[in-house]
């Protein structure tokens, strides 16, 4: 398994409108920025409504919120990553995110 990047497929209608998801789209914008990235995990852009059955599989329903950086590896996880019962890793907020990927795939991370 390599790290997986879940990602709101946009745009997507709810309340009658079309959206976006502005946290999946700052990480759409680091990918566009590292290409490799998206060479060395896996990224899957799901639709917005619940319940999101992939996330779940991997890391429970009360963590279906998306984006979501699922590790594969949960002994190279940074000390802030969330992690599941089960000791699985995963990472919720963009910044944390694009942090890991390029210290783990190099590129260029967000700035401070």
């Amino acid at each position: 398994m390599r790290d997986t990047l879940f990602l709101i497929r946009a745009p997507f209608e709810d309340l009658g409108a079309k959206w976006f998801c502005h946290d999946c789209a700052a990480m759409e914008g680091a990918l566009l920025a590292n290409p490799q990235w998206g060479r060395a995990i896996d990224v899957r852009r799901l639709p917005f409504p619940k319940p999101r059955h992939e996330i779940i599989a991997l890391i429970g329903e009360a963590n279906q919120s998306m984006p979501v950086l699922v590790i594969a590896d949960a002994d190279k996880a940074p000390i802030q990553a969330d992690r599941t019962p089960e000791g699985r890793a995963f990472l919720a907020k963009p910044k944390e995110i694009a942090r890991y990927l390029a210290a783990a795939h190099g590129g260029a991370g967000p700035h401070p």
